[in-house]
């Protein structure tokens, strides 16, 4: 089951202690879009004669909004690849990791390009069908972080199958951030600092969460994510000390049995706030090890 409330508190505990390097990617992000949503930006494409000729292409005045779109392509891959490295440990990350995904920004150019079509498209229909297809869209820059050789279009059939049925949850979600957004705004954004951070990290866990559920579904395949997600979804599964990230270093395992089981509760992994009442339930039960077990594939909400 899509648990936001479990997301959002496991994020703050991923955060902890590791504030440094997201605060100046957000920091670099907000000032790009500040210098690209600019009025003198913005008046010059409000002012340009056209934004597309099917006779001669696109002109040459309006490639100013086309490059902007871009740019907010290659900030948006960068610091969603960012949260998908910060998932995999617990050890803070330098502000090189953040750097180094812009080698990826032609991917981020066309996923930007290939999701603002269709989602422009689907808007000429009616408001609303525009609203739904951007949230089937939305997990494809978490695909394409964790697996930058797969392709967007691939990106975007993935992210449809692993959304379908949650994208009411995803904009519930979206709609438990107003009040930050509302406070950041109060504090002439200042407060984004903390806020995107925060959002970014809470959604990462849950497309961690939404992948898993659609595999476990069989709406998708381990090898669609790449080669690495079968040792991935392998090591939801195994005892804690076969897990790469057992212990003190990952977001898997537990040192004791979960209190809830399925993908909301392995997303906890060590994460988990509530060791000392796991530890005293533990000792009460009877010892079953650390196997994490992923719901029946019958379990998960599938319509929305």
């Amino acid at each position: 089951m899509f648990d936001r409330v479990e997301y959002k508190k496991i994020a703050k505990k991923q955060l902890k202690g590791r504030w440094a390097t997201p605060v100046l990617a957000t920091l670099s992000f907000l000032a790009v879009s500040l210098i690209i949503c600019s009025p003198q930006i913005v008046e010059k494409i409000q002012n340009s004669p056209g934004t597309f000729s099917f006779g001669t292409g696109i002109r040459l005045e309006n490639s100013i909004g086309l490059i902007a779109l871009g740019i907010i392509g290659i900030m948006m891959l960068a610091y969603t690849q960012l949260f998908t490295e910060l998932w995999k440990t617990r050890d803070p990350l330098p502000f090189s990791t953040f750097l180094s995904a812009f080698s990826l920004w032609l991917k981020g150019v066309l996923a930007m390009f290939w999701m603002y079509l269709w989602v422009f498209l689907w808007t000429l229909l009616f408001f609303i069908p525009g609203i739904v297809k951007a949230y089937a869209y939305s997990q494809m820059f978490f695909i394409i972080a964790e697996n930058p050789d797969i392709g967007v279009r691939r990106a975007m059939k993935l992210s449809i199958e692993i959304t379908r049925g949650y994208k009411g949850e995803l904009f519930v979600m979206d709609l438990s951030f107003l009040g930050w957004d509302l406070l950041a705004c109060l504090t002439g954004g200042l407060l984004y600092l903390y806020v995107m951070p925060y959002m970014q990290m809470s959604k990462t866990n849950a497309y961690k969460m939404l992948k898993a559920m659609a595999i476990q579904a069989g709406r998708v395949k381990p090898e669609d994510f790449g080669p690495g997600e079968q040792d991935e979804q392998q090591d939801w599964k195994q005892p804690e000390e076969k897990q790469p990230f057992s212990g003190q270093q990952g977001p898997y395992t537990d040192p004791v049995q979960p209190k809830k089981s399925g993908p909301a509760s392995t997303v906890a992994g060590s994460w988990d706030t509530s060791a000392a009442e796991d530890a005293e339930a533990h000792e009460a039960a009877p010892d079953t090890g650390s196997v994490i077990h992923l719901p029946p594939a019958g379990d998960d909400d599938s319509t929305n």
